[in-house]
């Protein structure tokens, strides 16, 4: 961004009209007798995370000479990410006996709960390409390996429906956690053996440009502070994370999550610090017009998102002792932004004894009880607990704590509810019952299949207090086009030799990390590193 080949001046600072952030500032550049070593190359991947890998493979095994910068020395390389895939029509789901997904109407799903904020051309991309990408991405896997890999919420319960208040939820997400590090080590390996090369604890600190603007290669400090200058004749790809683990940027940026903290709150977040969408930035690329998390931005109806019930649509009952919501509308991060407009206080979760149906009707989603996969094993003893603990519970040292009883003002009592509360508290789990007796919703439109009484013996709540949840990363960055290319500043034209991956990308998600399976950030960031790192190697 801020340096480029001696004739270049410096690349890309924000216009007149953007906030004064230090980090929209480009550095200055570094000086040519600086730099301490030079290297040419293809294809230029910055990050090597999922995304990065998967691009720092695809790109060489293209026939690329393919170089790689990545921050962390290699004794220290890891990958943030739970390991889960999310895709559909792979080869291995249909060795599996998972049935195969109209990837039109998975498109339609994905646009819909982007809002059609997502580019539908790069959604396009990824819905008919995830599948082949899994099936590579695990290729070194040994056929015992295949066969443990878990599916989640597989194999489905009879009640289980694909779609519900009109969002489909698909099964697709397989578990690949305990070889993730095998899967990911692959990749690096197959590049490596095909002649590619890695710069280790070497961050790239500025883009390379030429006088037209074009991005033509990268400048990176290794770990005795000396710069190496890599030239890359196709194009950079920038896969070096998101920036949630920057308050600056954050707070910025992520206004919806800054409106509800104020001005002097504290974003809940981890990761990384905007490196890679910086460097994009400081060479004229737009960010997403909206950019969104994962997390972060809606109230869970209680203080854990690991709630005993997981994401299954139970009675929620708010401050007041009053339902307010469909609490099965699309999955649980949906349902939950209700939450920002209740009453300061505790909030309630209701079920009964026929809490197993409840959960193996819950969609496919985050946060939902992986009931085939041992996910119920331990409610069982959790409820009997609060059966036994009376007004105490299932015990202080559960979190959080379950009550149990017979009647339902017996169980707001348990909850804190009194007076009024109470009585609006048992009102509501009547009316609730009356609603799922017709199946017809009439208060809120929940969906038929997720409505089920409270009228089984013992009756079950847990409450938290209202709270926003924290953030696990970033679903937006900078804007890019179906092939990965990062678009420019006012133009929204695709930057030359510049293209991003991985959560450095923006374009995929939306208002929110809400999608028709789960996995689909490790899933998209492999697919899309290995569709640019492709289109990439295929230039002229």
């Amino acid at each position: 961004p801020a340096t480029s080949d001696s004739s270049d001046s410096a690349a890309g600072t924000a216009g007149s009209s953007a906030p004064a952030s230090s980090w929209r500032t480009a550095p200055e550049p570094i000086a040519e007798d600086s730099i301490a070593e030079t290297a040419d190359c293809d294809v230029l991947v910055i990050g090597l995370s999922f995304s990065g890998c998967a691009a720092f493979r695809a790109a060489a095994e293209a026939g690329a000479k393919v170089i790689a910068m990545e921050a962390h020395p290699e004794d220290n390389h890891t990958c943030l990410g739970m390991g889960h895939f999310g895709h559909i029509n792979s080869e291995f789901l249909r060795e599996r006996g998972v049935n195969g997904v109209d990837p039109i109407e998975f498109l339609n799903n994905w646009q819909l709960r982007a809002a059609n904020r997502s580019n539908a051309a790069l959604a396009r991309k990824f819905t008919n390409t995830c599948g082949e990408a899994f099936d590579w991405y695990i290729d070194c896997l040994t056929q015992e390996e295949r066969d443990a890999l878990e599916i989640q919420f597989y194999p489905t319960d009879e009640s289980y429906t694909t779609f519900k208040n009109g969002l489909g939820t698909y099964i697709g997400t397989a578990s690949t956690m305990p070889v993730q590090e095998k899967i990911l080590g692959n990749l690096l390996q197959v590049g490596l053996d095909a002649g590619a090369q890695i710069y280790w604890g070497c961050p790239a600190q500025q883009l390379t440009t030429d006088a037209d603007g074009a991005v033509t290669g990268a400048i990176g400090q290794k770990e005795d502070g000396s710069y190496v200058k890599v030239a890359a004749s196709k194009g950079v790809i920038v896969a070096a994370g998101d920036y949630s683990g920057n308050q600056e940027m954050a707070k910025e940026l992520l206004s919806q999550i800054t409106n509800m903290i104020g001005d002097d709150g504290e974003i809940i977040s981890s990761g990384y610090q905007g490196d890679g969408l910086k460097l994009c930035y400081w060479a004229g690329g737009q960010l997403d017009p909206y950019q969104s998390s994962m997390g972060g931005d809606y109230y869970y109806p209680c203080d854990s998102p690991m709630d005993p019930l997981g994401s299954a649509a139970s009675l929620w009952i708010n401050a007041d002792g009053k339902r307010y919501c469909n609490e099965g509308f699309g999955f649980m991060e949906w349902a939950a932004y209700a939450g920002a407009l209740q009453p300061q206080g505790p909030v309630a979760n209701v079920f009964d004894s026929n809490y197993e149906a409840l959960i193996k009707a819950q969609p496919a989603c985050h946060m939902g009880i992986d009931y085939p996969n041992g996910g119920m094993d331990g409610l069982p003893a959790l409820l009997e607990a609060a059966v036994a603990g009376g007004a105490e519970g299932s015990g202080a040292d559960t979190n959080p704590v379950v009550y149990a009883a017979d009647d339902y003002a017996t169980l707001g009592g348990y909850l804190g509810y009194e007076g009024e509360t109470l009585d609006n508290f048992v009102a509501s789990i009547e009316r609730y019952n009356e609603l799922c007796a017709t199946g017809l919703d009439e208060d809120f439109g929940k969906e038929k299949s997720l409505m089920f009484a409270v009228n089984q013996p013992p009756y079950y709540a847990y409450k938290g207090e209202k709270s926003l949840g924290g953030m696990l990363c970033n679903t937006s960055g900078v804007a890019i086009d179906e092939n990965g290319q990062v678009l420019a500043r006012e133009t929204f034209r695709p930057i030359p030799g510049l293209f991003a991956a991985g959560n450095t990308a923006g374009s995929r998600f939306g208002i929110q990390y809400t999608t028709a399976l789960c996995g689909v950030s490790i899933a998209f960031a492999v697919t899309q590193g290995k569709f640019t790192a492709e289109y990439v190697a295929s230039l002229a």
